[in-house]
């Protein structure tokens, strides 16, 4: 008999995670589930590791081999191949799950038939800090962390958000096979927010579940404002924008959007000296600026919801929550 929930782990040399992150999953309340770890090519001890970790495991755990390193997207794509759950969770290698935090996911998703996508908080590990209470995005046309940097008490509410973080989520199967899963052109960061606004698009809701708590090391694989993160930052954010944002919902958005434009590029070229990075990633947008239109047009052609829905579910760039939270990053990031 199939498990209920597969957990895809896409690792990418996490020795030093794996051990903690396996003790939380053998704690899990829910039972019912399997493991599916792909590992990107790792040149640590990573896979002996998982080999040890299977045994006398109280759940399956099955490796998946990469020759190559596929990213966090494309990892999940052969993950998902493996897996025969009709819930699918994302965990990130380098989290700690508590041990009622897949019971709370599959509860919530059992009971809200329209819900496609259950979202975790998430928070920064050893702090009381949130690193995310689910996803939103912006009117400025961007992806953002909801509650990131507040009080691990706030956020306790369940409700409606925009997204979920891909470091610790659950699917439900249905959504998947109806949009079809992460777009590998992404790689890493932002493809979680391609997945969401496609689910949004779609007429899926997103559920977040404040007692779904993982406890995350954040950008420990790689690290925050690499050349890595950086880049990829900017061009996939593009992506997002030019794949799913309607036209209509553009429009409304112009003024928020040239004052965000203009705020990337005093944070990024002017105030990270990341000049080259900055118009490398811009660039290489306009290079597969075609293939982004024909994946557009897919996404347009099987939109179920209005501008008005989509604008009511982004978050104002006058929130207060988000001016402070831009503000501090301009002023200390």
């Amino acid at each position: 008999m199939n498990p209920r929930v597969s957990i895809i782990i896409v690792n990418w040399n996490g020795e030093k995670f794996l051990p903690e992150l396996f003790v939380s999953l053998k704690k899990q309340s829910f039972r019912d589930f399997e493991v599916v770890l792909v590992d990107n090519a790792s040149s640590d001890g990573s896979k002996s590791l998982v080999k040890h970790l299977s045994q006398n495991s109280p759940f399956s755990i099955r490796m998946v081999e990469l020759s190559t390193n596929r990213g966090f997207a494309g990892g999940n794509i052969e993950g998902l191949k493996y897996c025969s759950g009709n819930y699918i969770a994302l965990l990130n290698n380098d989290t700690v799950a508590d041990e009622n935090w897949l019971a709370e996911l599959v509860e919530a998703i059992d009971t809200h038939p329209d819900v496609g996508i259950c979202a975790s908080k998430l928070i920064v590990h050893g702090t009381n800090i949130i690193d995310s209470a689910g996803d939103g995005y912006a009117k400025s046309l961007k992806g953002l962390k909801r509650g990131e940097g507040e009080n691990s008490e706030r956020f306790d509410q369940h409700e409606y958000v925009f997204g979920a973080c891909g470091g610790a989520a659950l699917y439900r199967r249905e959504m998947i096979e109806e949009i079809s899963f992460l777009d590998e052109d992404f790689f890493l960061i932002h493809e979680d927010t391609d997945f969401n606004f496609r689910a949004q698009l779609a007429g899926w809701k997103v559920l977040y579940v404040p007692t779904a708590v993982v406890h995350h090391k954040v950008r420990s694989s790689i690290g925050y404002m690499s050349d890595t993160a950086v880049y990829y930052t900017l061009r996939n954010s593009e992506f997002v924008r030019l794949k799913n944002v309607p036209f209509g919902v553009f429009l409304r958005c112009l003024p928020e959007f040239i004052i965000g434009m203009i705020t990337e590029f005093i944070y990024f070229p002017i105030r990270h000296r990341q000049c080259k990075l900055y118009f490398k990633a811009k660039m290489d947008v306009v290079r597969v600026l075609p293939k982004l239109l024909r994946k557009r047009a897919v996404i347009m052609k099987n939109r179920k919801v209005s501008d008005c829905y989509i604008m009511n579910i982004m978050t104002p760039v006058w929130q207060r929550d988000f001016l402070m939270t831009k503000l501090k990053k301009l002023l200390h990031g």
